[in-house]
Order: structure tokens, then C-alpha cells, then sequence
């Protein structure tokens, strides 16, 4: 167990069950004299200090917990794993009752790597372009009042392609095709996919249906001038702006992705069927 010096373990530090299950591993690797410290994504603003010569990060909690610890791999280019504590988990796919064992294994260099494209998101007025952040899953701008609906226009490298009217428009990565997309009706694409989905929430009309697009487009929406209707962006599930007329919201592929590691017996697809629960007949649970 030589392969690192210093892992972060991120999560929710107000979630005391979550650390309280990892203390032991955290004492385990410092007496190993690995430098094992913890980090809350969402509530450290300055965490230059706290990651430096980082060369892991552990995120504990469920898939809203690593979203927010992808976006520190991101920054710090550092790799990344999870250790399952919510409910689904598509993204931390280390059970807790493994995590000892499988945390050993890749601190030792056993395990499988895998590349994790993210997208960035640009407000954009008068051609001056800047940046708002970055998303693993997706970026959706949502309607902001109950009861009216609002219009999306959407341009593809400088194309027009329509005008969305309904809840809102999901531009998903192929991670994200198992988060929000997959409610709305978009297709599972796998990770490794060089693509991005653009997917209606809930469509006025039936004519209105999700596209598949390379991750090098570049992609601009903006809502309808005709409507006064109170839209909002956001990030993985956080809202980080609203949309005002005028504007429009540029997305990219961003441009480096982050590199996740898994357990040597990791498989996408197991985990897929797990999580789906396809193949199981559930007529006689």
C-alpha cells in the first residue's frame, strides 16, 4: 500500500453516520503514513490548502455527493472513487461493506480507470461569453412559476433547431443519461461515448423529441423574447443563475474530463442491471 501519499475523503461533514463509518479506515491509513484528511465540497470555499499534493479523493455519500466531489477532480485534476451511502448510486459504485477491502486494492494499484467527460456552461451577452461553471450530469434550464410553460430555442454549431415549449431542456452528458434525462424519455448512452443529449422536459408536443449529438458541438439556448416566464439554470441539480432576455446559455464539452477508478471487478453494465433492476420478474416479489 505504497502507491499514495494523501487522499481526501470528501462528503458531507454534517452527515456525522457517513464519516463516522470511514474514521477507522482514515486512522488505519494514517498509521500507514498515508496523509488521510477530510474536505466538504459544498462548504469549503478555499480548498487549495486541503488538496495540496493531493493524489486521490474518496467521495462518501450518494451520487449528489460525488457529483460535488467530481467537480474538486475536475479543478485539481486529481483522480476520484466513491464509497456508496445514499440510495441509487450510479456514480459510487464501492459498497460500504467492501470499502475496506476494495480501498485497499486501489491504494495498492489494483484497479480499472475510467475517463468522465463534463460540460461547461457560458452566459453569453453582446458575443462576451462567460463562464458559470461546470456539470458531470447535466445542465437543465427549468421554468420557475407552477402552471406556464416556457420556450427553449436551441442552436447546434450555429444551426437553429427549435423551439422547445414545455417545463424546460436537459443538455445531459452520457454520465447524466442515467440522471434527469432518463426521466424524461432520453436513451442510457455509456460513459465512454463521445456525446451529448439534448432532451425536453416534458414537450407541449410530440414532435418534440430527445436528440443524440457529438461532444464537440457547441450548443446555445435561450428563451423565447415573446414570454415573460421566470426560467433558472442549473448545474447538476444546483441552481447557479437565471435566465434574462437577451442572453444566451453556451454549452461545450469542458475541456479536460476526470478520470474515476473502479474496483477490478467493476462492470457498467452489472451495475446498470443492478440499479434498473433488469432481468428480475417483479410479478411475484
Amino acid at each position: 500500500m505504497t502507491k499514495y501519499k494523501k487522499i481526501v475523503f470528501s462528503g458531507n461533514t454534517k452527515d456525522k453516520s457517513s464519516f463516522l463509518s470511514v474514521e477507522p479506515l482514515i486512522k488505519k491509513y494514517q498509521e500507514k503514513g498515508i496523509q488521510a484528511v477530510a474536505v466538504d465540497p459544498k462548504n469549503n470555499h478555499d480548498t487549495s490548502s486541503i488538496m495540496e499534493n493531493a493524489e486521490l479523493i474518496v467521495s462518501i455519500g450518494g451520487d449528489g455527493t460525488m457529483l460535488q466531489s467530481s467537480k474538486l477532480a475536475y479543478q485539481y485534476d486529481i483522480p476520484i472513487t466513491g464509497i456508496n451511502k445514499g440510495r441509487l448510486g450510479f456514480l459510487t459504485d464501492i459498497s460500504p461493506q467492501e470499502a475496506e477491502h476494495v480501498l485497499d486494492e486501489i491504494l495498492s494499484g489494483n484497479y480499472k480507470t475510467e475517463n468522465r467527460m463534463l460540460i461547461e456552461a457560458f452566459i453569453s451577452i453582446n458575443k462576451t461569453k462567460k463562464s458559470i461553471g461546470y456539470a458531470f450530469n447535466d445542465i437543465v434550464i427549468n421554468r420557475k412559476e407552477t402552471g406556464r410553460m416556457i420556450r427553449v430555442e436551441t442552436t447546434i454549431d450555429n444551426s437553429f433547431i427549435n423551439t422547445h415549449e414545455g417545463d424546460g431542456f436537459i443538455v445531459a452528458t452520457p454520465t447524466g443519461s442515467t440522471a434527469y434525462s432518463l426521466s424524461c424519455g432520453g436513451p442510457i448512452l455509456k460513459p465512454e461515448v463521445e456525446a451529448l443529449l439534448l432532451v425536453p422536459i416534458c414537450p407541449h408536443s410530440l414532435n418534440d423529441r430527445p436528440m443524440v449529438v457529438p461532444s464537440s458541438s457547441e450548443i446555445i439556448l435561450r428563451c423565447d423574447s415573446g414570454q415573460n416566464v421566470s426560467a433558472g439554470i442549473d448545474l447538476d441539480g444546483d441552481t447557479v443563475s437565471e435566465m434574462n432576455m437577451g442572453e444566451d446559455l453556451v454549452i461545450k464539452k469542458a475541456a479536460k474530463s476526470i478520470c474515476l477508478l473502479h474496483p477490478e471487478n467493476y462492470d457498467y453494465f452489472d451495475n446498470l442491471k443492478s440499479k434498473l433492476l433488469w432481468g428480475k420478474d417483479k410479478r411475484h416479489e
